[in-house]
């Protein structure tokens, strides 16, 4: 269905907890979960 529309679909990497409020993440942790994300 987002096919046509090219957008990239990605989880998080480890370090934030399911269910987490990003808020209370520090920056490295939010960093790493970035630069760690996986295509779905």
């Amino acid at each position: 269905m987002i096919k046509p529309l090219e957008i990239k679909v990605s989880r998080l990497a480890s370090g934030l907890p399911v269910g987490g409020d990003l808020e209370y993440a520090d920056e490295v942790t939010l960093g790493r979960a970035f630069e760690g994300r996986r295509d779905v």
